[in-house]
């Protein structure tokens, strides 16, 4: 008798180490991700996701060389686009009236001192206004404003006001602005 209590003891231990095993297996079975289908859905979650994110970095990939084009092209602008004295300025107005056939009745500059503090401002870049009126038939008036537009220099032309208009003549009020190198 004393041998059937022994192996009764054994059976029961070796029935609790199989319920154990059993339970843990539930509890794997049971756990999120852990099934074979819960498997391959998330590896294709996590496929998507890498997918996504090399799709958000690809723009960034070759950007040191982009940002040293764009250091040159800048630069390139500037010297091209941007003059360093107001007689430049002037200068280059007086030639494009000469060349379009206009006349002009004062042009005035000047500078916007609360600008500087704008965040859309270049760097080492002055805002120059500059208001003036043009006179002459509507077809050269109209070359003016063109070569403005298509100018070496930056013309940008806010304000473009009709103030007369006697027998094929016209005269515009022109508000414009362009830029100026900081010395």
């Amino acid at each position: 008798m004393g041998n059937l209590a022994k192996v009764k003891q054994q059976f029961m231990l070796v029935v609790g180490l199989l319920g154990a095993v059993d339970l843990l297996l539930i509890i794997y079975l049971l756990l999120p991700g852990s099934s074979p289908s819960g498997k391959l859905a998330q590896e294709q979650s996590l496929k998507e996701q890498e997918n996504t994110l090399i799709r958000e970095v690809a723009p960034l990939k070759g950007i040191a060389q982009k940002l040293d084009q764009t250091r040159v092209d800048v630069k390139k602008f500037y010297e091209q686009k941007v003059p360093s004295q107001f007689s430049q300025i002037s200068q280059h107005l007086e030639k494009l009236t000469q060349e379009t056939g206009v006349t002009t009745q004062g042009i005035h500059y000047t500078q916007d001192p609360n600008a500087q503090n704008e965040k859309n401002n270049l760097p080492d870049v002055q805002r120059i206004n500059i208001d003036t009126t043009v006179t002459g038939e509507y077809a050269k008036v109209a070359r003016f404003i063109n070569a403005m537009e298509q100018d070496k220099f930056v013309f940008i032309i806010d304000q473009i006001a009709l103030t007369s208009q006697e027998s094929g003549v016209i005269s515009l009020q022109i508000k414009f602005q362009t830029f100026l190198k900081e010395s």
